[in-house]
């Protein structure tokens, strides 16, 4: 046994493991960075072909994130493969290229689109920002810097053991409350009505953008469920909710504050659809658990 490169593999899995603790985010990192419309692309391959799909967003609508769809042809043609920020700016007419991304009215604001590809050189990830008209100037970071930071971000996104600790402690803290209340946030039709108004080439590819949805909309609705309440994105336009409460729960106003909290993202009408369902008691750890994490 090789004793150095076991003491190598071993202080690099607690660095690692310290990295995931301290790591942010996507949508805190681009708050507390005064990101106001920001995203991540990320390559796919389907039966249809090879497209970018956003994967992270803050600030933009789920038909917008799903206007962000395009395949990987356009964006070789649009981007140099250098790993630098590159600006397309409305004073220089350089914006008509993305007219298919955005809804006119979104268009005719933006004054600059920011982009800085990151990670594998062959297919990289991409990084979108967008000034409006109305929005301060954008100071940017090295890039070099701002990839470090989102590569850390996208690798430990869907960290399992850091997800899990969290819940065993919330949960083992509400069980002195209650019994685990065991809920679906059901977006499904609100994602089907939005996504009816934007081609995308495929189910999979539907699949995709369906499900980076659903993490968004978890996003918003999370602080509605404090600890010990847990709530976690599930299946295809679900997020699943446990709460802790010694009286039973209102599940229509639930419903009413998460619907609310929603609006920037799905917009008034669709929100109406959004549905929370019952799904039992469980009264130990392993169980709501497995609830929270099994898709």
């Amino acid at each position: 046994m090789n004793i150095a490169n076991t003491e190598k593999r071993g202080l690099l899995q607690r660095a690692q493991s310290v990295l995931a603790d301290v790591t942010p985010t996507f949508d805190k990192w681009a708050k507390r960075s005064g990101f106001i419309r920001a995203a991540i692309l990320a390559p796919c391959q389907t039966a249809e072909g090879k497209f970018y799909y956003t994967t992270d967003a803050v600030g933009f609508t789920a038909r917008e994130m799903a206007l962000l769809t395009e395949t990987e042809e356009f964006w070789l043609g649009t981007l140099s493969k250098a790993f630098e920020w590159q600006c397309f700016s409305r004073d220089f007419n350089e914006l008509d290229k993305f007219d298919g991304l955005f809804d006119d009215d979104i268009l005719t604001q933006i004054n600059k689109i920011f982009f800085l590809p990151f990670r594998n050189k062959e297919r990289p990830m991409i990084f979108v920002l967008v000034e409006l008209e109305e929005d301060d100037d954008i100071n940017l970071p090295p890039a070099s810097e701002m990839a470090v930071t989102l590569k850390n971000i996208v690798e430990f996104k869907n960290q399992a053991k850091k997800i899990i600790a969290k819940f065993e402690k919330n949960i083992e803290t509400g069980l002195g409350i209650s019994q685990s209340r065991l809920y679906l946030l059901s977006l499904k039709v609100c994602i089907e009505e939005e996504l009816s108004t934007v081609e995308l080439p495929g189910d999979e590819l539907k699949a995709l953008v369906t499900s980076s949805i659903t993490e968004a909309a978890q996003t918003i609705v999370a602080p509605l469920f404090r600890a010990p309440n847990c709530s976690q994105t599930g299946s295809m336009g679900e997020i699943k909710v446990v709460l802790f409460a010694k009286d039973e729960e209102d599940e229509q106003l639930l419903a009413y504050h998460a619907a609310r909290t929603l609006i920037g993202l799905f917009g008034t009408k669709a929100t109406k659809q959004v549905l929370l369902l019952s799904a039992g008691l469980c009264s130990n750890i392993k169980g709501t658990i497995e609830f929270l994490c099994k898709c």
